[in-house]
């Protein structure tokens, strides 16, 4: 039997290490590393190439870098030791001072401070004056210490040194206060205030200016060297130093201009300027004038400084002989005197000088009626080309009431002129005319020279702007004769006549304004408008019967006009004549056969109650005029509205109006009024089908959106309301109708931004502007509301509502009293001269059937909610 060998046994082989093969190591020892003389870098024979070479001397480089880092501190410490220090340097000087004799070392200079504080400029020292309550105290302690040491009197001295000061100071301000003072009460004459004033007038000059000053001196010099008797410079020369203070220079240097100019009139009033007193002025004035003939400076300035009004006029009557035909001579000496020398001596000048137009004027306002006359025609003989000559005469003849003479002096001086005066000198004219009150003399250019340079085909245009220009200065006389010319060669045209009306409305009278309608009528019979405003004018005036005559003419000159045949009706509707307003429009209906027509005729039956009469009118009616939607719609509404149990009938004329002109304008309102019906009758959904149905019908109509959410908010949906609104404004985004629903009805949080928002979409839609102006009440902003308001009114006039809330505002505070009161009284008499025609609020209650003969303040008052 075989005897298997354990191997674990015996004794470990050489160089085993326990675990080594599990990663566990031993000790290493020197046996293990090898011999150190080994080169670290032996590669075990491999050869040594290029690239080591390379590295080595890279090595080698940084290595020589490292060593020379510090070379430079090394050299310094090196050239320090090598030089040696301060003191052995000057070792060999130091033994040679004891050779100095003393009488050198005296002569070396002293060592001085050339710091930078000795650089600067040294700052001159302030003297402060101390006080003597001081002086008084160190007199005291000397005084008493002395007396302490000595026993004796040492400060008596110095105790009076200072009392005398401050008494000798107290004497020289005493003696001052009584030199300005006089011998009044003690009272001053100085004044306070003025020498305030003085003292704030006198000017500091600064350096800058000095340096001027001098550059100036001498450059003048120069000029008054070259030119000796250049009397400019010498008066800049003097002029210079009185800017700079000195009086006594400036007037040393005028001197001898006068002496080097002696024809220099400016140089010799200069001399007077500056004359120490005005004695001295007169005298230099007078020797002047002796030297200097015919100067009319001179003589002003000598009358300007005498004081007496007699020693003026005497001055200004000797320069009137030495110059007899100055105009400032004797302008001066005709103001000093009354009224009848001035006119002696205005006879006396105009001879002098009969070229000067102001005299010649002047003189005839002072003579009397029948010597001015006579002196306007020497003026027009001496200045034939001038207009104000003529337009004076005329102002003459029109002051005593002769007209007739007016019209042919300006006749006959545009006639002289034409050639020398153009169109715009004279209409200037006129206006001057009219703004100094002779409207006739004025009236009378504008007929003469308003064709003056203008063709033919420019006259209209040219000759109503002239009309506007007057208008808008207030000058209405000379507006409506502009308009009078206009007429008188335009006549045949409509708009000439309504323009005319329109400027009397504004600032005429009612007597003038019918004045050119009967006159219009006459020359334009065609023209409906005017007949109209013609019997509207009168009607309201109380002159019915002649109004009635008017609306019989016209008539005749217009038999087929539907506007006439109605106005006739309604002028005898409004009186209470209702048998004789249905005569008129059965007439009508027989004469013109028009919608307008048959729409007033039923609606005469249906104010009187006769809904059966009217309901057959409108079944005749709409079979003449099947496209006539109001007629529908009345129909619908006298069923409807009118007669109980008979919502099945109106709903059947809302539904064949909408069938005949569903599509069309007056289509939505056949389709809000049938939805109304169905909501009044309990059917909410077939209300809100019928809207839908016609907004696609009328694609982009914002009145079917705005009822439509009305719907929804009258049910309480305010969620289905929004968004109806929402996509209401996407479709119709300028909407402004929606926009000011959309404000109204939003949360109070969001109506400022919702405003903004409407403002960019619609910045002049009347209705967002009358919304935001309800914002501004709410907020009791009444300043802004109102201006808000006002510019709703100017945007539209004819915007109803806009009147209504304003006047509801108004009349709301303070019960209307007091001053809110008045501001509600012009709201009422505005609206009633716009006279406004739509609205929601405003149409109604107008078209209301118990206010159709109310006038426009009721109306206003009614929808307002102020009388019911």
């Amino acid at each position: 039997m075989s005897r298997t060998v354990n191997t674990y046994d015996g004794p470990p082989p050489a160089g085993y290490i326990p675990g080594k093969g599990r990663g566990a190591t031993g000790f290493t020892t020197r046996s293990d590393v090898g011999s150190a003389s080994t080169l670290a870098g032996d590669d075990g024979g491999e050869q040594y190439g290029d690239g080591d070479e390379e590295a080595d001397k890279i090595y080698a480089a940084i290595d020589e870098k490292l060593k020379g880092r510090h070379s430079k501190r090394k050299r310094e410490k090196a050239d320090e030791d090598n030089d040696g220090k301060i003191s052995d340097q000057f070792k060999d000087l130091k033994s040679k001072l004891a050779t100095v004799s003393e009488a050198e070392w005296a002569s070396l200079p002293d060592v001085g401070d050339r710091s930078l504080k000795y650089k600067q400029v040294k700052r001159a020292e302030i003297f402060t004056p101390l006080v003597d309550s001081i002086m008084a105290d160190n007199a005291s302690k000397i005084r008493g210490d002395t007396e302490s040491v000595l026993k004796g009197d040492a400060g008596g001295g110095l105790e009076s040194m200072v009392g005398g000061m401050a008494s000798a100071r107290n004497k020289v301000i005493s003696m001052t206060l009584n030199n300005i003072s006089d011998s009044v009460g003690g009272q001053t004459v100085v004044d306070p205030k003025g020498y305030i004033t003085s003292l704030a007038s006198q000017r500091v000059i600064g350096d800058g200016e000095i340096g001027d000053i001098k550059k100036a001196r001498l450059l003048l010099k120069s000029v008054r060297d070259t030119n000796r008797t250049h009397g400019p410079g010498w008066i800049a020369a003097a002029r210079v130093e009185e800017y700079a203070g000195d009086l006594k220079k400036a007037r040393q240097i005028i001197r001898e201009g006068c002496s080097q100019c002696t024809k220099s009139e400016d140089v010799w009033l200069e001399a007077a300027r500056l004359a120490v007193n005005k004695e001295v002025g007169k005298g230099i004035v007078a020797h002047a004038i002796s030297g200097i003939q015919g100067s009319v400076k001179l003589y002003l300035k000598a009358a300007e400084m005498e004081d007496a009004v007699t020693a003026k006029k005497t001055v200004l009557r000797r320069g009137i002989e030495a110059v007899p035909n100055s105009v400032r001579l004797w302008r001066a000496a005709i103001e000093l005197e009354n009224k009848d020398d001035a006119r002696v001596m205005l006879g006396r000048a105009v001879e002098c000088v009969p070229d000067n137009l102001d005299m010649w004027l002047a003189l005839a306002r002072l003579e009397t009626y029948g010597e001015a006359r006579k002196v306007l025609n020497k003026a027009r003989k001496k200045l034939p080309g001038e207009v104000k000559v003529w337009i004076t005469a005329a102002k003459l003849e029109e002051g005593q009431g002769k007209f007739d003479l007016v019209d042919k002096i300006i006749a006959k001086s545009v006639g002289a002129l034409k050639d020398v005066v153009k169109r715009d000198t004279w209409m200037e004219e006129s206006a001057k005319c009219g703004e100094g009150g002779a409207e006739e003399t004025g009236c009378a250019i504008v007929r003469h020279a308003i064709g003056l340079g203008v063709e033919e085909e420019d006259r209209m245009r040219t000759w109503e702007g002239d009309a506007k220009g007057f208008e808008e200065r207030g000058m209405w006389r000379l507006a409506r004769e502009t308009w009078r010319v206009v007429r008188r060669e335009f006549g045949g045209k409509k708009k000439v006549w309504i323009k005319s009306v329109e400027m009397e409305k504004e600032g005429g009278s009612r007597e003038e304004m019918e004045k050119i309608l009967h006159e219009g009528v006459e020359r334009v019979p065609k023209a409906e408008v005017l007949w109209l405003m013609l019997a509207k004018s009168q009607w309201v005036s109380g002159s019915v019967e002649q109004a009635r005559g008017v609306l019989a003419r016209a008539f005749e000159a217009n038999p087929t006009s539907e506007n006439i045949w109605l106005a006739g009706a309604k002028l005898e509707m409004d009186e209470g004549e209702w048998e004789n307003a249905r005569v008129m429009l059965r007439e009508a209906r027989g004469k013109v056969d028009s919608r307008g027509v048959w729409m007033k005729s039923a609606v005469l039956e249906r104010e009187r109650g006769r809904y059966e009469e009217c309901l057959e009118l409108l079944e005749e009616g709409v079979k003449k005029h099947g496209d006539a939607w109001k007629l529908y719609v009345i129909g619908g509404q006298v069923c409807s509205d009118d007669l109980s149990g008979r919502e099945e009938d109106g709903r059947s004329w809302y539904e064949r109006g909408i069938k005949e002109c569903g599509g069309g304008p007056g289509g939505v309102i056949l389709w809000i009024g049938v939805a109304r019906l169905e909501e009044r009758l309990g059917r909410i959904g077939k209300a809100r089908s019928l809207l839908e149905l016609g907004r696609l019908k009328n694609k982009g109509s914002d009145r079917l959106w705005l009822e439509s959410a009305r719907l929804e908010r009258r049910i309480g949906n305010d969620e289905g309301a929004n968004k109806v609104m929402a996509m209401g404004l996407k479709e119709c985004p300028k909407s402004g109708l929606l926009w000011a629903e959309e404000i109204k009805t939003a949360k109070k949080v969001d109506q400022k931004r919702i405003s903004m928002d409407a403002i960019k979409n619609c910045t002049d839609d009347v209705r967002v502007v009358c919304a935001v102006a309800l914002l501004f009440v709410a907020e009791r902003k009444y300043v802004k509301a109102r201006k808000w308001f006002l510019r709703a009114t100017v945007l539209d006039p004819s915007y109803g509502d806009a009147f209504v809330d304003w006047y509801e505002f108004e009349a709301g505070l303070v019960g209307g009293g007091g001053k809110e009161g008045k501001e509600a009284n012009k709201v009422l008499k505005l609206c009633e001269e716009r006279e406004p025609r739509y609205g929601e609020r405003w149409v109604k209650v107008r078209k209301g059937m118990g206010n159709l003969r109310k006038g426009v303040g009721e109306v206003l008052k009614i929808a307002a909610g102020v009388e019911a």
